[in-house]
């Protein structure tokens, strides 16, 4: 023990640190340094510093320990913590520490001279120790952790997962609902922020963010819920899918892998198509570009502030407001002729309210989703095992709408009772692929460059050419 009048009184600096708090309260830590108070008070040291790092690991290469690193460089007297295992865990890091030349005095394991080759060996040789038993540990946890994750049972050392309780195998209906809402807005092609906002304003909060007090959700915690293997019921150990879990599913395998198709799809950060996306505009892949010899179709963009659609290579920017009024009073005239109405009802599939072009459309979005999976694969977002499973789900699916299409007429649905008269006083509040098919079924719609004329110069007719298809093609 030091004697209090024997020099000057050396001021110690504290260090602190427990690599998991579940909490977020910091009783860990607070606990040490009381302990680290008593030490210095006994040893005659007063206190320079308290650093502390709560929630942080002391053996993991990619992570940083902000207060350590800034203790190191603040050239400390001496450091007390409440055991060496909190400082030092790993050679690397002691080393930095001797280079110090200082005491470190632990309440648990006693006085490290730093400044003796003999003290410098014993705290190699203690270091070296903890971190074989360390290594051991962390051994032993993955073989557990993979014996379970092969048996199903859930990882239940860290903080619960949206949408189950703190067993990790409940479902929290108000939590599993909004999981399953969210992932058909992204079907329905909305955004990540879209949804954040949805579950954000709902009053839910991510398990995480809640024991570190954030309110908000963020794109990336919602994106990791929604591409979760655990939400069908899938197992996995370090992104590998390992078998059926035990725990009960939230989302059906066709919607879920239809959804990580989208957002794992590299093409959808870049400004490019987004594969599986459904398309968020009445004419985009519908309207053709009027330029000779262009065979693309539209699709929508802005121009100058101002909503277009335009081909890849831009030879139209015709504004959307007046595209999309053109074509749906194009769209409502061409079904007021009788002969059209007539033909249509007569072959109407009676037997299912789905018709075939709705079928068409979602037959279409699932082969692109398949492709977008195979993209995600490619690119490394997802693993193999996650391609697999979600092919084949994505695949069973595409099957069974390919058989329904057999007995089907290929038109957009159509209340026989209601008839034109109920589309057209409906026709705002109808879902946009809803709209999207009666558009392609009855027009040819072709958007017309400007040819050197000025926007505000030009007439409907002159941005838009309306051709009604016959309905016995």
């Amino acid at each position: 023990m030091q004697n209090r009048g024997s020099g000057p009184v050396v001021r110690a600096d504290i260090y602190v640190r427990i690599s998991q708090d579940l909490t977020g309260d910091e009783l860990g830590v607070q606990r040490q340094e009381e302990e680290c108070r008593k030490l210095a008070t006994q040893l005659g040291m007063e206190i320079r510093h308290v650093w502390v790092d709560n929630d942080l690991s002391a053996t993991k290469k990619d992570v940083v320990r902000p207060d350590f690193e800034a203790m190191l460089q603040s050239k400390p007297e001496a450091i007390i913590c409440w055991h060496t295992d909190r400082l030092i865990r790993v050679t690397r890091d002691l080393e930095r520490v001797i280079d110090l030349g200082v005491n470190v005095h632990a309440v648990m394991a006693g006085h490290l001279d730093l400044s003796t080759p003999a003290g410098r060996a014993v705290a190699r040789t203690v270091t070296a120790w903890a971190t074989y038993e360390g290594e051991q540990k962390a051994e032993r946890q993955k073989l557990a952790n993979l014996q379970a994750a092969r048996q199903g049972r859930p990882y239940t050392a860290g903080i619960r997962p949206f949408g189950y309780g703190d067993d990790h195998m409940t479902i929290i209906a108000e939590e599993a609902a909004a999981i399953v809402e969210g992932a058909n807005m992204i079907l329905a092609g909305e955004s990540l922020s879209a949804v954040a906002r949805k579950w954000t304003e709902s009053g839910l909060q991510s398990p995480r963010s809640k024991v570190r007090g954030a309110k908000a959700w963020t794109l990336r915690g919602v994106k990791k819920v929604l591409t979760s293997p655990r939400y069908v019921g899938q197992s996995t150990y370090h992104g590998e899918v390992m078998g059926e879990a035990q725990w009960p599913p939230i989302l059906d395998p066709e919607v879920h892998y239809g959804v990580v198709a989208i957002l794992n799809n590299p093409e959808r950060f870049s400004g490019g198509r987004r594969t599986g996306r459904t398309p968020g505009t009445l004419l985009a892949g519908i309207g053709q570009c009027g330029y000779d010899g262009c065979t693309d179709t539209v699709n929508g963009r802005g121009y100058r502030g101002v909503p277009v659609y335009g081909c890849a290579a831009t030879h139209t920017r015709t504004p959307r407001s007046i595209a999309d009024d053109r074509a749906s009073k194009a769209t409502l005239a061409r079904l007021m002729f009788p002969d059209f109405l007539g033909q249509i009802l007569e072959s109407q599939n009676a037997q299912d309210g789905r018709s075939g072009a709705q079928l068409q459309s979602q037959a279409q979005e699932l082969r692109e989703r398949l492709d977008g999976l195979a993209v995600a694969y490619a690119e490394g977002t997802i693993s193999l095992s996650q391609m697999t499973a979600g092919s084949a789900a994505l695949q069973k699916k595409l099957e069974a709408i390919e058989s329904e299409l057999v007995s089907t007429a290929g038109i957009p649905p159509l209340d026989p009772v209601k008839g034109v008269a109920g589309l057209i006083e409906g026709w705002p509040s109808l879902p946009l692929p809803t709209k999207r098919a009666w558009v392609d079924f009855c027009c040819i719609v072709t958007l017309n460059p400007a040819r050197g004329r000025h926007m505000s110069s030009m007439s409907v007719d002159d941005h838009v050419t309306i051709e009604w298809r016959d309905v016995s093609e």
